[in-house]
């Protein structure tokens, strides 16, 4: 019976606990800093590149906090994966829960700077992460990803899914979070307000946003039909209003922008108290 047990405890020891996978990081040295070859490096800098883990920027998800589950991981990879085949945007999750800098953006920018993360020239794309060392949610964007995720739209996004992080459902809250900028990326800047996005990101038009649509199309029609008819000339409407919905409000083109970054942060706030916006 002791040997038993003895063999039972061995047996839980060696297959019950390791549930989480380790992120991968290599060692970062003055002689070789480990960053891309488009990142400039000077006296300023050196110090946080040396403070910034290097990984490889084809995992995506980077859980130094130990709070996904492999198979929570392996899921998020293939949501992430899908996300970049079609937004052709990058997007990494980072998990950490002791923050070396002391300062959520500044980890969040330069993992993503000192990476080789992003897509073509502008190395666009955006990063998520979870800070449980400061108890912060932090969304940084760069390149064609800024004109996509507006401050407006991050907002929206992490009021979301803040709820879950508040109650550790860090899963849910990540699975969310990529459905949401996934979502958003179908949708041209400005356009929001037709749309209504469930609590699992699946994005509609919203009654309001469509009978908003239609009854504007009525009234450029009507003016237009009284301008012309004013003018003594034949007047014919070009589109319905179903077209007019659908050409105007889901133009999918992205305007080109010259910034080099862009966030927005929020506070984890563990007793139900309000968000502060940074």
């Amino acid at each position: 019976m002791k040997r038993l047990l003895i063999i039972l405890i061995l047996f839980i020891s060696l297959f019950g606990i390791n549930v989480n996978a380790s992120t991968k990081t290599y060692d970062r040295t003055e002689d070789n800093l480990l960053v891309p070859d488009y990142v400039e490096v000077n006296e300023k800098n050196k110090s946080n590149i040396l403070l910034t883990p290097a990984v490889d920027a084809n995992e995506k998800i980077y859980d130094f906090a130990d709070i996904f589950t492999n198979n929570e991981e392996k899921m998020l990879y293939t949501q992430v994966s899908t996300f970049i085949k079609y937004t052709n945007l990058d997007l990494a999750i980072v998990t950490i829960s002791y923050n070396n800098k002391h300062n959520t953006p500044m980890y969040a920018d330069d993992f993503y700077d000192y990476n080789e993360f992003g897509i073509g020239d502008k190395r666009s794309g955006l990063l998520l992460l979870i800070d449980n060392d400061t108890k912060r949610l932090y969304v940084t964007t760069t390149g064609e990803a800024i004109n996509i995720y507006t401050d407006e739209r991050i907002n929206t996004i992490l009021n979301s899914v803040f709820e879950y992080y508040s109650s550790n459902e860090y899963y849910k809250g990540s699975s969310i979070f990529i459905n949401y900028v996934l979502s958003y990326s179908k949708v041209s800047p400005g356009k929001d307000s037709g749309y209504v996005i469930s609590d699992t990101g699946e994005i509609t038009k919203s009654r309001k946003g469509i009978l908003v649509a239609g009854i504007f199309a009525i009234i450029v029609t009507v003016i237009s039909l009284l301008v012309m008819a004013s003018k003594n000339k034949k007047a014919r409407v070009a589109y319905t209003s179903y077209e007019y919905l659908r050409k105007d409000t889901l133009s999918t083109k992205i305007v080109a922008d010259n910034f080099l970054g862009s966030s927005v942060t929020k506070e984890k706030i563990d007793n139900g108290s309000s968000n502060r916006r940074s």
